[in-house]
């Protein structure tokens, strides 16, 4: 079997969809699948890349385009489809003729145009993921569009719950839509033993963000609590973005900031396993928050705003949620500096949490999905 995705998101950029694609290629090709990638040059990322590469049975074919502006049309949708939708549909048909896929799986709005319409032209199944919640307004043409592309796909997986309730409100069939879950490979996010020593973190209480540097983050209010927490408390951020430069200067003025940029997915886990918990500060409405788990998997507990979809990823037995602001993160990162025990029995409760919920049997959603 062969299935065809289109997503305008891909490592080297950097995010959780970008990693989740990498987890999903690699064990759907577990299961006996060939997988063919149509996406875009990395759009947030400088860096060098190759119109094709193999490796075994996955391809990826990227297309040039136009960078520096995909994170500054996050708030202008309307400009941030045109931008992205001609490439993928212009390039889509002749990808279907060459490679005969048996599924086309679209990620996101954008990429669903081109699988949709040219699904229903090929008579290809079509699936769509959802990996954000989009607010899709009760009425309007944006409502009617969007309405109009989940119905005429085959099938609709939303990252959470709310996701879902937002597809069901648009009139798509109960039957054609379902929940699918990240997970991650436990084998490499587990803790490693002497990681604080390792980094040269000793007797050092860290707050770790590890993400895209961008407003919707929380990386402003996230930075002005660490002004405002016991000097002894410090912050290190790893990621890279619009607001990298903010960042540094932070970074240059505080001795309590620390700034290293991007680090490689192979290598996060020694982060994660040297820090005392992981900040999870999301101003906007978090589809769900793949470093929630891939922190709980290293046994560090989770501060995350209490917004969008991550009480879904994580529950109160492994870590807090906050409503967003500088005075309300210092407030949670000074009561686990001061309890050194609450950190102890979120941390004892970490690993099984996510041993129990993200396997990488969560792939069989998506696969059901495929088939039909």
């Amino acid at each position: 079997m062969k299935v065809l995705q289109l997503t305008v998101h891909l490592f080297p950029n950097i995010g959780g969809v970008e990693t989740h694609l990498n987890d999903l290629f690699i064990a759907l090709i577990k299961r006996g699948w060939k997988v063919v990638v149509l996406t875009y040059q990395p759009l947030s990322t400088n860096t060098d890349w190759k119109v094709v590469e193999k490796n075994g049975e996955l391809t990826i074919l990227r297309m040039p385009w136009l960078r520096g502006f995909f994170e500054k049309l996050v708030h202008h949708p309307v400009i941030e489809f045109i931008y992205l939708v001609p490439g993928l549909f212009l390039i889509t048909p002749f990808l279907i003729i060459f490679y005969r896929p048996n599924v086309i799986h679209a990620h996101g709005i954008s990429a669903a145009v081109s699988a949709v319409c040219w699904g229903n032209i090929f008579r290809i199944r079509t699936v769509v993921s959802l990996h954000s919640l989009y607010s899709f307004p009760k009425s309007g043409m944006y409502h009617d569009f969007v309405q109009f592309l989940l119905k005429k796909s085959d099938f609709v997986l939303s990252l959470s719950k709310k996701s879902n309730q937002e597809v069901r409100l648009l009139g798509i069939d109960d039957k054609k839509t379902a929940v699918f879950t990240y997970w991650i490979n436990l084998q490499r996010f587990k803790y490693t033993p002497d990681a604080k020593k390792k980094l040269g973190w000793e007797r050092k209480f860290i707050v770790l963000f590890v993400g895209r540097l961008i407003e919707e983050k929380g990386i402003k209010p996230l930075v002005e609590a660490a002004y405002l927490w016991n000097n002894k408390i410090n912050l290190v951020v790893i990621g890279s973005g619009s607001m990298e430069e903010y960042v540094l200067k932070k970074a240059k003025e505080r001795t309590n900031i620390f700034f290293i940029g991007k680090v490689n997915q192979n290598d996060l886990q020694i982060y994660y396993s040297a820090a005392d918990c992981v900040i999870v500060p999301s101003v906007s409405e978090e589809g769900f928050g793949r470093v929630i788990i891939e922190s709980l998997s290293c046994n560090t507990p989770v501060i995350a705003s209490d917004r969008g979809a991550t009480r879904e990823a994580m529950d109160e037995t492994v870590g807090e949620f906050i409503d967003v602001s500088p005075e309300n993160i210092k407030q949670a990162v000074e009561q686990l500096y001061k309890n050194p025990q609450k950190l102890k029995d979120y941390a004892k409760r970490t690993r099984k949490f996510v041993e129990r919920r993200y396997s990488e049997n969560n792939v069989q959603t998506i696969t059901e999905a495929y088939k039909g």
